[in-house]
């Protein structure tokens, strides 16, 4: 067979008109390890590309070292061509295209592939060695422009490299990607282009998508959760741990671009299989919701036991156990989770589709999607006659940046809890076409400058509520918001110490009765967890803390509605190990803002550990549903769609459910998910 071109569409990659999710994992052999170019089998390879067609394979991903491709400055080698046409060939035999990464750096544990002839250069900040790399992407470009077995050109795989990860700016990587990007650009215009960035997006690292978004058609995640504790305090297979592939997809899309989870998973070293499977199988149903465009976990395989012997698996003992499969081939649990959702993928008609909006828009701030140094939206304008510069434009973000993505992502997983689909578009952004709008701490503080919104936000704010939209905000110690009395109906007085944190409802609430209670635990030496002192005016205090102040607060204002709470409730949840693990109604405040707003979601589901989202064409799409939860679960899935028909989508093809006026019963798994086709 001959593999069609691919492009992009919208969403979704196309080939021969048709969308489709590419699928698979990233190959290092089980034999040879990181050692294959010098340790050539082609045999092997073969026999590697044959297992992967049968795990449903129709994308690999793999590395193109860059000492091996051009072993002196300028001096291209050969037989590195020559294995590559070989995985050419044998993509076309197997119907496997290939998304090759460029310049391999670090890749397997502490591991870091280096150039002979580097010399202690920063590949991303010296000229020559930028010189050379556009070079050599270009060299790339001249002889496989053609060839459409290649999927997309990944221009490295997760920069900044490690051996100098902390030295890259936001300026060396956007001009590293413009200009590797350029080259590849300038000669082969077809292909697509991405940069195979982990984790750069929550840890606000220099390759963070908003910094790429001009050079690349597509982004890529890495959720690891596992290796974020201070994001995901947590087990593995947690609530909050496994929405972390959704999480970062959604954050990444919100920088414009399709995104694809490239890695994902856990080692047989270090975890149960059949619970990485677990894993590995929610992250493919929650982010197929969340709108990622494909998927290709790390890795295809464990290592060979001899390879134990040598760096870096003797350095990285988690690292031989990552594989889909053993070294000899056979399945690993999640090999299998990966051929059925294959399979499951193989039925569903992408034609025409998109992942629908939110019902909720979580803002993104400016200065954490800026790159350092811009300033063009300082309001600032003519001769610098006094000139201004920022103190805070360069300081060490990780205190400032884990605040505001923990934060984040406790407030994106109530939602979801809540039954809402959440967006994060930028702050200067189009995001009033959501009918809610959230703003918790540390959006509405003010000391920090990378995690707060600019202060004429407010202004975009008050038109947005007075014109009909519904806002929920939440405050510490730092808030600061002008106008805040008229839109909010209450004002800051002070603030206090808190540990023991107790919101009782004097007032109903949507579906919440008077009495209900949330509580928290503080931190009282950290005034992040501090609440705000609240002077009433026009608003309504629904509920109050264990002293009898104002903790949460309606108001009116146009034709729009506000609540406010005074304590960052997000920010307790997001140190809370396992917070969302047992019994936890936070998510009831969201669903009942939703109700006092009149929101109805486009899906959602009456048990809050099962999302689901949709995806739409029009007059038909599907619904996506997620079981983060331990035990098998009965959902009730209700629609705002007038349906006229749902049948559940299987690897062996579809099921006919049964249709109640706008809503279905259905049975999901543990930890497992399902697809429902819908119809108008």
């Amino acid at each position: 067979m001959t593999l069609p071109p691919v492009s992009m569409r919208g969403n979704y990659f196309v080939r021969n008109g048709q969308p489709f999710l590419p699928i698979g994992a990233h190959w290092v052999p089980a034999k040879t390890g990181l050692g294959w170019p010098v340790e050539w089998d082609a045999a092997d390879l073969e026999a590697d590309f044959a297992k992967m067609a049968d795990l449903g394979f129709n994308t690999v991903r793999f590395d193109l070292f860059w000492a091996w491709f051009e072993p002196r400055p300028g001096d291209y080698n050969p037989e590195a061509f020559r294995q590559l046409d070989v995985f050419i060939r044998l993509a076309h035999q197997y119907g496997i295209y290939l998304h090759p990464a460029l310049f391999i750096g670090g890749e397997v544990g502490e591991a870091f592939w280096d150039l002979p002839w580097r010399q202690g250069r920063h590949p991303h900040a010296d000229p020559e060695l930028l010189r050379l790399q556009t070079n050599h992407a270009a060299e790339f470009a001249r002889r496989y422009r053609d060839e459409p077995a290649l999927l997309a050109w990944d221009l490295t795989d997760e920069p900044p490299f490690w051996i100098v990860g902390n030295q890259t700016t936001d300026a060396m990587a956007i001009n590293w990607t413009r200009l590797v990007a350029g080259a590849l650009r300038r000669y082969d215009p077809a292909h697509l282009l991405c940069v195979g960035t982990s984790m750069e997006d929550v840890s606000h690292g220099p390759f963070r998508p908003d910094n790429l978004a001009a050079e690349v058609d597509f982004f890529s995640v890495h959720p690891y959760s596992i290796y974020t504790p201070g994001l995901f305090p947590d087990p593995m297979l947690s609530e909050r741990g496994t929405y972390a592939g959704a999480f970062e997809t959604t954050l990444s899309l919100g920088a414009g671009r399709p995104v694809m989870i490239h890695e994902f998973g856990a080692s047989s070293a270090q975890y149960d299989p059949e619970r990485i499977a677990a894993f590995d199988r929610l992250t493919l149903y929650s982010g197929l919701a969340a709108g990622a465009c494909g998927f290709l976990p790390w890795c295809y395989t464990d290592a060979a036991p001899e390879l134990f012997r040598r760096a870096p698996y003797l350095l990285a003992p988690h690292e031989t156990q990552f594989g889909l499969t053993t070294w000899d081939r056979q399945d690993r649990p999640r090999g299998q989770v990966l051929r059925e959702f294959s399979r499951l993928l193989g039925q569903l008609d992408l034609t025409g589709l998109q992942p629908a909006s939110g019902e909720a828009a979580l803002v993104v701030p400016h200065e954490w999607a800026k790159p350092q140094g811009d300033m063009s939206r300082a309001g600032l304008s003519g001769p610098a006659t006094l000139p201004y510069s920022s103190t805070q434009d360069t300081f060490e973000s990780g205190e400032a940046n884990l605040w505001l993505t923990r934060s984040l992502l406790s407030t994106f997983i109530l939602a979801r809890r809540a039954g809402w689909k959440v967006d994060m578009p930028r702050e200067y952004t189009t995001w009033q076409s959501h009918p809610l709008l959230l703003l918790p701490s540390p959006l509405t503080s003010t000391e920090r400058n990378l995690v707060h919104i600019h202060t004429t936000f407010w202004e975009l704010v008050r038109a947005y509520v007075d014109q009909g939209g519904t806002l929920y905000a939440s405050l510490c110690a730092d808030a600061a918001i002008p106008g805040m009395a008229e839109l909010f109906g209450a004002s800051l007085s002070d603030h206090a110490p808190a540990e023991e944190v107790v919101l009782k409802l004097v007032k109903p609430f949507g579906s919440l009765l008077i009495g209900t209670e949330f509580r928290f635990q503080a931190d009282p030496s950290n005034g992040k967890h501090w609440p705000a002192t609240l002077d009433m005016a026009s608003g309504t205090v629904i509920a109050v803390d264990g002293s009898g102040r104002p903790a949460l607060v309606t108001n009116t204002f146009g034709r729009g509605k506000t609540l406010l709470s005074a304590y960052p409730l997000e920010t307790y949840l997001a140190v809370c190990p396992a917070a969302f693990d047992g019994p936890e109604g936070t998510h009831l405040l969201y669903r009942a803002l939703a109700e006092w707003a009149g929101v109805k979601p486009m899906f959602s589901t009456d048990v809050p550990g099962v999302e689901v989202a949709g995806l739409s064409a029009g007059q038909r799409g599907y619904a996506v549903l997620a079981n983060h939860q331990s035990e098998r679960k009965q959902v009730t899935v209700v629609s705002n769609l007038a349906l006229k028909e749902v049948k559940r989508i299987t690897s062996q093809g579809k099921q006919l459910l049964s249709l109640q006026g706008r809503a279905w019963r259905m049975d999901i798994p543990a930890y497992d998910g399902a697809v429902v086709e819908w119809k108008l």
